[in-house]
C-alpha cells in the first residue's frame, strides 16, 4: 500500500496465528493510536487462545476431544465461528470444511465420499448458561467420523473482525488491519487530510507478476481475502477428493465480514467458476474474482465494492 506524503497514518505490527497482523491508522495521534493498537493485537491473542489446534486447552482442541454424546460450554467467539463456518460449508456445497484435516489429508488419499457436513458432526446452541457444543452421537452402528478442527482459514478473519470491533471503542473509525497480507479489513475513507477519500487500497487480480483483473480495489468498510498457489503452492485441498483444489489459480472474496471473506476465498479455489456465480447470485453482498488455469479473469458483484467503479475484466 502506497501513501502519499505528509499523511499521518500510523503502522503496527503483530505476530500471530503463525503470521504478521498489522494496523494501520489514519487521523490519530501516534501514542494513541499505539495504545489502541494494542488492545487490537490483545484481543487477537485471546482469540488465538480460544481457536489454535495446537494448544490442547484451547476451545478447538477441546471439542476435538468430545466422544459422541458429550457436551462442552464455549464462548460465544467459539460458537460464532463455527456457525459461519458451517453456514459456508454448506452454501459451498462442501468446498469448505473446517475438518478436512479429519477426512485423509494427511496421507494424501482419495476421499471416498464427500467428507460430513459439520452440523451432522457437532451441534452449537445456546444455553441459560451461555453457549454449548455437543457431539452428536451416530445414527445406529455407524462408525463415528473423525473430528478434527482446523480453524485456519476462518479464524484469522474472525480476528480481524474483532480487532475492528475493538478499535471503534476506541474511536478509531479510519483504519486498515490485514493477517499476513491474505485478509484485509478496512474501515473509514481511508488515507487523506480531507476525510473524503474512496476507502483503502488493497492489491487483487494480479498473480505471478501478470496482471489478469483491477490490481487493486478501494475498501471501506468491508474485507477482502485471496487465496492462490503462487506463493505455497498446491497447498489448498479440496475436501471433497482430499486432492489439491483445482477450481482457480487463484481467487479473492469481498464481503463486510473478514471471517466470512477469508472462509470464501478458500472455497472458491476449489470451486468451479459457475459455483462462485450462482454463490455471488444469492449473495448480493459477495464480491469475487477468480483466475482460470488460463490466467484469465471473472468478477462477479462488482458494484459490491462501493466506490471503485467499473472493472475492466479479461474474458
Amino acid at each position: 500500500m502506497s501513501l502519499r506524503p505528509g499523511e499521518r497514518v500510523h503502522r503496527f505490527a503483530h505476530e500471530a496465528m503463525s503470521t504478521v497482523f498489522e494496523v494501520f491508522i489514519a487521523g490519530k495521534d501516534e501514542t494513541y493510536a499505539g495504545q489502541a493498537a494494542r488492545a487490537a493485537f490483545d484481543e487477537v491473542d485471546r482469540l488465538e487462545r480460544l481457536f489454535s489446534r495446537f494448544d490442547p486447552s484451547s476451545e478447538t482442541s477441546r471439542i476435538g476431544r468430545l466422544r459422541p454424546g458429550e457436551s462442552l460450554r464455549v464462548g460465544i467467539e467459539t460458537a460464532e465461528v463455527l456457525g459461519i463456518a458451517a453456514a459456508v460449508q454448506a452454501e459451498t456445497d462442501g468446498a469448505f470444511d473446517v475438518n478436512y484435516r479429519a477426512s485423509g489429508r494427511p496421507s494424501g488419499r482419495r476421499i471416498k465420499a464427500s467428507p460430513p457436513a459439520l452440523a451432522t458432526l457437532i451441534r452449537v446452541a445456546q444455553t441459560g448458561q451461555g453457549f454449548e457444543v455437543a457431539r452428536l452421537p451416530c445414527k445406529e452402528k455407524a462408525k463415528t467420523p473423525p473430528l478434527e478442527l482446523d480453524l485456519g482459514a476462518v479464524g484469522k478473519g474472525y480476528a480481524l473482525d474483532g480487532a475492528l470491533a475493538v478499535l471503534r471503542d476506541w474511536e478509531v473509525g479510519n483504519v486498515l488491519l490485514h493477517a499476513g497480507t491474505s485478509t484485509a479489513l478496512a474501515a473509514g475513507p481511508g488515507p487523506g487530510k480531507s476525510g473524503s477519500g474512496r476507502g483503502w487500497p488493497v492489491g487483487a487480480g494480479s498473480i505471478a507478476g501478470t496482471s489478469a483483473g483491477p490490481d487493486r480495489v478501494f475498501l471501506r468498510d468491508r474485507a477482502l481475502s485471496g487465496s492462490g498457489t503462487e506463493v505455497k503452492g498446491e497447498h489448498i485441498v479440496d475436501p471433497r477428493t482430499g486432492r489439491p483444489a483445482r477450481g482457480h489459480r487463484a481467487a479473492w472474496a469481498s464481503h463486510p465480514s473478514a471471517a466470512a471473506a477469508d472462509a470464501l476465498s478458500t472455497a472458491f479455489m476449489a470451486m468451479a467458476t459457475a459455483g462462485v456465480a450462482a454463490l455471488c447470485g444469492r449473495h448480493p453482498e459477495v464480491w469475487a474474482l477468480v483466475i482460470n488455469a488460463r490466467k484469465k479473469c471473472r468478477i462477479f458483484n462488482a458494484g459490491a465494492i462501493a466506490g471503485n467503479g467499473p472493472v475492466r475484466t479479461r474474458r
